[in-house]
Order: structure tokens, then sequence, then C-alpha cells
């Protein structure tokens, strides 16, 4: 797994698969915050990374954006090895309570997690979830959209149940504005809020 620092306080690990997966880790005071849990065979860098580049902090939490298998994939493993708190929107818990050693908490809506203040954004999922860091101004979107080439782009279709709900989810775009939008699937976009309109078009930025 590749690691590279998008803000101040966020890094995105990626791997390909064979369409890139990418999850986050946030540094914060009280220590680190991973964002989703990718897939199997990104375990081994992740401890790697936990123990040599962010040695100094603890992981302290895992938020997950949704419970679909590319999203959970190092759970097993990961709570085996550390005993720490997984947090999922309660419509996606059911899920993850089968493969999670670790307890599992329902999230909060109003709390704000290691500077990340989750938004319900269902449509791609029931409780999917995306994260707004505001001090770095970066959206981590999860599967709410994918991107390509720095522009953005529906989620996947195939794995989107109710399309129309997810492109509604996407205002969240216009209400935060961020600066950069991360995509768990093909990269960063830049300013993603005056790319969005395009995407309600009927067949633009579908996959």
């Amino acid at each position: 797994m590749r690691w590279k620092q998008l803000t101040r306080h966020v890094w995105g690990g990626y791997v390909y698969w064979p369409l890139p997966v990418m999850v986050w880790i946030v540094e914060d005071r009280d220590g680190l915050t991973l964002v989703d849990a990718g897939i199997p065979s990104m375990w081994n860098s992740l401890y790697q990374a936990l123990n040599v580049r962010f040695k100094n902090k603890p992981l302290v939490r895992v938020l997950l954006t949704h419970s679909h298998g590319d999203h959970v994939g190092m759970l097993p493993n990961l709570t085996r090895t550390l005993q720490v708190p997984i947090v999922v929107h309660p419509l996606e818990a059911d899920r993850i309570s089968d493969i999670s050693s670790s307890p599992t908490k329902s999230l909060d809506l109003d709390h704000t997690y290691g500077g990340l203040i989750p938004y319900h954004t269902p449509g791609h999922s029931p409780g999917h979830v995306v994260f707004y860091h505001p001090d770095d101004q970066i959206l981590l979107a999860g599967d709410l959209f994918t991107a390509f080439f720095g522009k953005l782009r529906r989620p996947i279709a195939k794995f989107t149940p109710d399309m129309e709900e997810s492109l509604r989810s996407g205002r969240i775009l216009e209400r935060l504005d961020p600066k950069l939008t991360a995509c768990a699937h093909c990269g960063v976009v830049k300013h993603a809020s005056s790319q969005y309109p395009k995407l309600l078009r009927k067949g633009h930025g579908s996959r």
C-alpha cells in the first residue's frame, strides 16, 4: 500500500484492486483515526505504518463510511490485533458485528471524531456516511462519488442500489464546498462542488 499526505492532518493509503482502493489516516491531538478498512491485503502495510510512520500516536478509533466488503476487509485482522472501537452508522452495524472482534459503536451525527464531522449520505448504501475535516477543508467521501483523472464521477452504478438518492446526498458538496474531495476509488478531486451539477445530467459521469 502506498501512502500520500493529502493535507496537514490527513493521509491516504491506496492499492489497486484493480481499481484504486483508498483508506485514510487522520492525525489529531488524541491520536489517529482510520477511516474505512479497505481490503484484506492492505492490512500488513497499515500495521507497518502504524508502528513506523505513525508510531508516536495510537490508533483510537475506526470510522466506516459504510459496510461494503471493500471498505471493511481489514477489520478481522485489525480487531484481532488492536482493540479499538469500530464506529459505523446504525443501519450498517449488523454487517460489521460478524467480522469484528472489537466493540461496534453507533455513529453520532452530532459528534466530532478526531477532527472529523460525519454526514449521513444514503443511496450507495442505507447508512453511507461521509466525513469532513473543516480545518483541512477535505471531504472523505467513501463511495458517494468516484473520480477519474481528477474529475468527479457518480458512484459505481452496479453497487449503488439507489442512484437518485445518492445523487441527492451529493448536495453535501454544495453545503460544505471542500477544497479536496477524496473518493475511495480513483482518487482526489479539487473543488468538486463546481463539478457536482454535471453529475445530475442523465448519463453524465456514470460507470
